[in-house]
């Protein structure tokens, strides 16, 4: 009797050309969906990254402008030397002074007590000058607005302001636009009271 040849055994834990590709091709699709999840991720968790340094910045910076804003004409002396608060304004420069420490003279040392806030739509940015030169506060600024009103609430329009309209400003109404990168644009507002007008 002949012994007859038996076909591959099946059960030797091998597997077949078409089992691999198969499972190559899995495991690909795999390997691609979750890298682009992990990208997604990385993506969004950068631009909350960016959308919160932006709020910080012009948070920081409206911070500064309102309290200078605010102490406007501030002349503690007594009696009073008469100083001006509002110096100079129109919807994107504003130049305020105070006599912070009382001694009746204005300083431009740091604390400054005469200040200059403005906005270059051409390089976006808000600067802060203290009389010895524009600091940059805040850049990716889209757009700046200054407004003014009287005791009865009523917006002076005649920009700049003349000085008998300046000294009839009691509130300013400050808003800007950041934005930097991909965050979105932020717009903050607020309206200040001057103290001391």
């Amino acid at each position: 009797m002949t012994a007859r040849r038996q076909g591959p055994d099946r059960c030797s834990g091998g597997f077949s050309l078409v089992e691999l590709i198969v499972t190559i091709a899995i495991l690909a699709t795999v390997l691609l969906v979750a890298s682009k999840i992990l990208i997604g991720s990385n993506r969004m968790e950068r631009n909350t990254a960016e959308r919160a340094d932006v709020q910080a910045a012009a948070r920081q910076t409206l911070f500064l402008m309102t309290s200078e804003i605010r102490q406007a004409g501030a002349d503690p002396s007594s009696p009073p030397v008469g100083i001006v608060g509002i110096v100079s304004a129109d919807s994107v420069r504003l130049r305020v002074r105070a006599d912070l420490n009382g001694n009746g003279t204005i300083q431009t040392a740091e604390p400054s007590e005469d200040v200059t806030y403005s906005w270059s739509d051409t390089s976006g940015v808000i600067s802060r000058d203290p009389g010895t030169g524009a600091i940059p506060l805040l850049s990716g600024v889209t757009s700046l607005r200054v407004r003014y009103f009287d005791a009865t609430n009523t917006e002076i329009t005649a920009l700049p302001l003349s000085t008998t309209d300046a000294a009839r400003v009691r509130s300013v109404a400050l808003s800007f636009t950041s934005a930097s990168g991909s965050a979105q644009p932020l717009t903050l507002s607020t309206r200040i009271t001057l103290r001391n007008m």
